[in-house]
């Protein structure tokens, strides 16, 4: 994903969203990193609102249609949410108190 910093002369800032933290909050789905070339640590901070408004625009013709053209970022994409139905169904089912969880 790429940010542009008008402040920078217009650089191009590149977020490595493989190389980012996700933290989960009782609230907040949150996204941690550092840009570079410049050093600067950035947090991107989701609500549950946010989620489904972004999922509602992946779910949009004009998205999937885009994602349908590029064979190695969908299929994969579709199988791995695939996989991840039972485990989502089971939570939903049997909600626990889950300790927040931390990924990369």
């Amino acid at each position: 994903m790429i940010v542009w910093s008008k402040g920078l002369g217009k650089q191009r800032l590149p977020l490595e969203l493989p190389d980012a933290t996700l933290r989960v909050t009782p609230d907040n789905l949150v996204m941690e990193g550092e840009i570079e070339p410049v050093c600067w640590q950035y947090a991107i901070t989701l609500s549950a609102d946010d989620l489904d408004d972004f999922l509602s625009l992946m779910a949009n013709a004009t998205t999937a249609k885009f994602l349908a053209e590029k064979p190695g970022i969908f299929l994969p994409f579709i199988w791995g949410v695939v996989a991840m139905i039972p485990r989502l169904v089971f939570k939903m089912f049997f909600p626990g108190k889950h300790a927040s969880q931390t990924t990369g």
